[in-house]
C-alpha cells in the first residue's frame, strides 16, 4: 500500500498556529509565570488548557493566549469574580452561622 504524503499535509495546515506546543517551562516562560504555577492550576482546573500526550503536558500558543484574554480585568472590584475558592469560604461561613442560630 502506497503511503499519501497528502494526508500528512492536509494534518498540517488543518493545525496552523495551534500546532506549536509548548512544554510547561516553555508555556511558563511565554506567559512569565512559574512552571509551578501551571501545574497547580492545572491540578484546580482554572488555568490555561493544555493536552496531556502519554504522560507529557504540552500547551497551545493559541489557547494561553484565549486564556490570557479572560484574564483580564478592568477593575479591583473584580477580583474575586473568578475565584472558586471565595464561594466555598462563604457557603462555610453561612453553615456556621446556621449552625449557631439553630443552638439558640
Amino acid at each position: 500500500m502506497k503511503s499519501n504524503s497528502n494526508d500528512w499535509n492536509g494534518a498540517q495546515q488543518m493545525a496552523g498556529c495551534d500546532s506549536e506546543l509548548l512544554t510547561p517551562g516553555e508555556a511558563a516562560r511565554f506567559l512569565r509565570m512559574s512552571a509551578s504555577f501551571l501545574a497547580k492550576a492545572r491540578m484546580r482546573g482554572d488555568g490555561p488548557r493544555y493536552r496531556k500526550l502519554s504522560r507529557a503536558v504540552r500547551y497551545s500558543k493559541s489557547d494561553l493566549l484565549v486564556w490570557l484574554k479572560t484574564c483580564a480585568k478592568t477593575s479591583t472590584a473584580e477580583q474575586y469574580q473568578d475565584d472558586r475558592r471565595r464561594p466555598a469560604a462563604d457557603s462555610r461561613d453561612q453553615d456556621a452561622r446556621t449552625k449557631m442560630n439553630e443552638q439558640v
